[in-house]
């Protein structure tokens, strides 16, 4: 931790702002939450009974997409259990190869997420930081999110015996949802 200290005091010494404040008051700190905002890229969204969705699977994006993509992810990968039968490796294939595409949309320009939302520089904060108070390129970014979010879903709800698709079986909740995403 000591080690750690250091490191951050090093890397936001001769800022502005609260920042001198902070930094003194570091030493006081029990305990520190120390990470990096890092993407690690996988060749495969599932193993044996485990699938990966959302960010998990697909990685961070700048867009801000991974909560969507999860949502997206669950009804795709909960459809493709209900056509296989529960056949997990039939399912978990078909899953990534519906979604593949369409979640490497969201990961081009990913690899900059990290230095844009924690830059190394001061001119870095102050850039990122004016660019973020644009409501202008903040609808611009949205916007780059609409148009790398189209995916053709498949209605599961069609395919299925009507009593997996009617939304409940047994008093429990099925594969039954109409997500379109434009």
């Amino acid at each position: 931790m000591a080690q750690q200290k250091t490191l951050i005091r090093d890397a936001f010494a001769g800022l502005d702002w609260e920042v001198p404040r902070l930094l003194a008051s570091l030493g006081q700190a029990p305990e520190l939450y120390f990470d990096s905002i890092s993407r690690a890229d996988v060749s495969a969204w599932s193993t044996g009974r485990i699938a990966l969705l959302g960010d998990a699977a697909c990685g961070a994006a700048i867009v801000g997409m991974g909560t969507g993509t999860a949502i997206v992810a669950a009804y795709v990968l909960a459809g493709e259990l209900a056509r296989a039968r529960g056949d997990h490796r039939t399912a978990f294939a078909r899953y990534e190869h519906t979604l593949r595409d369409y979640a490497q949309g969201y990961r081009k320009g990913g690899d900059r997420t990290g230095p844009f939302l924690a830059p190394g520089t001061a001119t870095g904060l102050r850039v990122r930081n004016a660019l973020l108070n644009r409501r202008w390129i903040l609808n611009k970014m949205l916007e780059k999110g609409k148009q790398i979010s189209s995916v053709d879903l498949p209605d599961y709800a069609a395919e299925l015996p009507s009593t997996a698709a009617s939304g409940v079986v047994d008093g429990r909740v099925g594969p039954r949802a109409a997500l379109r995403l434009q």
